[in-house]
């Protein structure tokens, strides 16, 4: 256990041992839901394929314009969402924890933003994105950045800003949200697993949460 988990309140009557234990068990139950997600997934896209499939071949079969068609689109348009949702939850998945390289931070956030807005169609969440134009390097796990981000937007509601700039030799990404992110303390350890760091400024309403991440010197 690091020097930054070691300072985290554990639930009384717990020892370190005990926590580890449940961190354990916690990591084994993900890694079980990411499994499931991933068979989850490919058994809805086996069938999708199909279904879009048949919908192009009536298409063509009739006349553009009449209800029969435009009924068709609709069916088409609904199953390339679903595509696009499983795709995304697949993406996720599919990262590897452990996996140690130089990723770019503002894909990770785009990714997370990505499977938040789906996950929440409908409950009037609006997150507004700002990215710069080149791209910003950091080193480290590309599973546990996105977390960070998925714990700090799925909570959110109402307007939401998501905004990543460079700063000097950092990048810089700054989440404004109303609500308390799920799973904080989590997101402020990983962000020290990386060399960085995650700090709260209070904003009215609500509150900006910094994170801070070395960028990868050019070699």
């Amino acid at each position: 256990m690091s020097e930054h988990a070691a300072a985290f309140p554990l639930p009384s009557g717990a020892d370190p041992t005990t926590a580890d234990r449940e961190a354990s068990i916690e990591a084994a139950r993900l890694a079980s839901l990411g499994a499931l997600v991933r068979g989850l997934t490919h058994e809805i896209n086996n069938p999708l394929f199909g279904m879009l499939g048949l919908v192009e071949l009536l298409q063509n079969e009739i006349e553009p314009g009449t209800k029969q068609h435009d009924r068709l689109v609709l069916i088409q348009q609904s199953g390339l969402e679903i595509k696009r949702i499983t795709h995304a939850l697949q993406a996720f998945a599919r990262l590897e924890a452990h996996a140690d390289e130089v990723v770019p931070l503002e894909e990770i956030a785009a990714q997370a933003v990505e499977l938040v807005t789906y996950a929440t169609a409908g409950d009037g969440l609006e997150i507004r994105e700002r990215y710069p134009a080149e791209p910003l390097l950091v080193q480290g796990s590309r599973a546990r950045l996105a977390q960070v981000f998925l714990n700090l937007l799925v909570n959110a509601s109402g307007v939401v800003e998501v905004r990543l700039e460079r700063d000097g030799e950092w990048a810089v990404a700054s989440v404004t949200a109303r609500a308390t992110p799920f799973g904080l303390d989590a997101a402020t350890e990983i962000a020290h697993m990386h060399r960085g760091d995650l700090e709260s400024l209070p904003t009215v309403g609500g509150a900006t949460y910094v994170l801070r991440l070395p960028l990868v010197r050019a070699s």
